[in-house]
């Protein structure tokens, strides 16, 4: 989602470098650039926001535009100084508004349970009752194959997939709690917002073999799986993962949707060998959006009037398009659903019993 190359690489070699003449790219440039359709965004004064994936690019620049909305805004950040780097950038993007925006930084690693159950518990702690947005921008592609998480699923799979989902399951009481209700006093539903990819079309995801593997694997052809098929998988696991949540808490005043922001031109490439990001870096600057322009959409998804009671919904630039069938598919996703819930309460057993282990041990000293 944070940058979709256009096609994908073969297993052994990163994705073939098209010759593009300068002015096709300028042209393919102003081509994506978006258009949304007329809307009115709502004041989210008094209101909080919770964005992963905000320390650079598509996340930074929604975290800084829902900041500008007068919304408070928790980033969850790996790495503590990047974190608080990105808040400085976040708050001076949005300048002088008044009241002055509020950005917080929270330890968090998605491919590590325990971290998001860590930074659930110290959201709901700061803010219980006023939690009314959740972005998921954060995904990684993971350009080695086999590296896997603590837990032994996939690392990619972890980190895009069951991280998210462990996290929205630990905010589902703050999200189900009440309607929200803005600066003006309306309520509407709260929302969480999936950022996807047009790539999940080129996924493949089969929840028997993701339960059977403990999620180091997704599907029967993984063995051998170029890195962009093996992304292009996690974000087909996204949208069911969107889908089944739709359903999971349709009437309960939570909206889900699922955004494509379209080709970026973001940090993803540094999965990339150095060469093949020197070589394409010209036609990446010239011919895919910037986070800036990809961040219009999923700020629409999360604040735009319009996109109320649109639970469900797959958004592109503030319309409705269509996903692919595997995406459409409400069995593997209530499958996919009931097996990643597996693993995560798996994790939070074994971690539990550590954690009894240690005690027991301190005890005994």
């Amino acid at each position: 989602h944070k940058c979709s190359p256009p096609g994908a690489p073969p297993a052994s070699s990163p994705p073939p470098c098209r010759p593009w003449s300068w002015a096709a790219a300028a042209g393919t440039a102003r081509k994506h650039r978006p258009e949304l359709p007329p809307h009115t965004l709502r004041d989210l004064s008094g209101e909080v926001v919770v964005v992963t994936g905000a320390t650079s690019g598509i996340g930074k620049a929604v975290a800084g535009k829902l900041a500008g909305l007068g919304a408070t805004v928790v980033v969850g950040s790996r790495d503590q100084g990047r974190g608080e780097a990105a808040r400085r950038g976040i708050l001076a993007s949005v300048g002088g508004t008044l009241p002055a925006p509020r950005c917080e930084v929270l330890p968090l690693d998605l491919s590590d349970l325990g971290s998001v159950r860590t930074f659930a518990d110290e959201c709901r702690r700061r803010h219980a009752g006023n939690i009314s947005v959740v972005v998921a921008v954060a995904a990684e592609i993971v350009y080695e194959e086999g590296r896997q998480a603590a837990s032994g699923a996939d690392l990619s799979f972890a980190t895009n997939q069951l991280g998210l989902q462990a996290l929205l399951a630990e905010l589902e009481p703050e999200l189900g709690s009440s309607p929200r209700r803005g600066a003006s006093g309306l309520r509407a539903n709260r929302r969480v917002v999936i950022v996807g990819s047009r790539l999940e079309a080129r996924g493949s995801v089969d929840p028997e073999v993701v339960h059977s593997t403990g999620g180091a694997r997704l599907n029967k052809r993984w063995a051998g799986r170029d890195a962009m098929l093996r992304y292009a998988d996690t974000k087909l696991c996204n949208m069911l993962l969107a889908a089944a949540l739709a359903e999971r808490w349709r009437g309960k005043g939570v909206d889900v949707l699922a955004v494509t922001p379209g080709m970026v031109h973001t940090g993803l490439w540094r999965h990339f060998p150095q060469w093949y990001q020197a070589l394409t870096y010209p036609v990446r600057a010239l011919a895919l959006r910037s986070a800036d322009d990809a961040a219009q959409g999923v700020v629409f998804a999360a604040a735009a009037i319009e996109a109320d009671g649109k639970s469900g919904a797959y958004l592109s630039d503030g319309l409705e398009v269509e996903p692919s069938q595997g995406a459409k598919d409400g069995k593997a996703a209530a499958r996919l659903y009931e097996v990643c819930g597996e693993l995560i309460a798996a994790d939070r057993s074994l971690c539990c019993r550590r954690v009894g282990m240690q005690t027991e041990q301190t005890v005994r000293l």
